[in-house]
């Protein structure tokens, strides 16, 4: 199976082809803004390092959250057009996921700006319960902000994962767990 993965949520942007078992990545630096502008040559590279073509694509992988707002939608909607356009499947991956993959138990968190953080108690890889924490409610807990291994592995083992057990989306829904900033600012009015 062909599977294309991505990921936007961060500053680092995450691009991968699994080819079978031959995984080609690559991992650039695209900053706070840069997603938009890079996100489709860097797809084009590793498709071209892999020796495919879009329409050889069997499933897309798009991490849809939580983590930059601007960078989930991005990620979200270049997914659905791909998998429209060649009628690939969807595999919806979270951040939480990559986080806790080979750990049994973990609270796994993302920033969330401004010192607050987006956690989930996560079991056995599996996400169990979501919540936000604001900066002055972070006390002493532990949390785990990095993957056990290297992003892009990790999320392409369980894109393969995913696809192997059938565990395809509908949709590429970003995964937000409060308002943006934006939003935020229009309910005060």
């Amino acid at each position: 199976m062909n599977i294309l993965y991505l990921d936007t949520s961060q500053n680092l942007l995450i691009t991968g082809v699994l080819k079978g078992a031959e995984n080609f990545s690559r991992s650039v630096d695209a900053g706070k803004n840069g997603h938009t502008r890079i996100l489709m040559g860097e797809i084009d590279a590793v498709l071209s390092r892999a020796g495919l073509a879009v329409r050889d694509l069997d499933a897309v992988a798009a991490v849809t959250g939580p983590g930059s707002f601007t960078g989930i939608r991005i990620g979200a909607a270049t997914a659905a057009a791909l998998s429209r356009g060649t009628g690939a499947k969807k595999i919806a991956v979270t951040e939480f996921e990559i986080i806790a993959y080979h750990r049994e138990r973990v609270t796994a968190a993302v920033e969330a700006g401004r010192g607050n953080l987006y956690a989930a108690e996560c079991e056995g890889g599996r996400v169990v319960a979501t919540r936000f924490i604001p900066s002055e409610e972070r006390g002493g807990e532990v949390f785990v902000f990095e993957p056990a291994g290297d992003r892009a592995a990790t999320l392409a083992e369980i894109a393969a994962e995913k696809a192997a057990k059938g565990m395809f989306a509908t949709a590429f829904e970003p995964f937000y767990m409060r308002k943006s900033q934006a939003e935020r600012a229009q309910d005060e009015v």
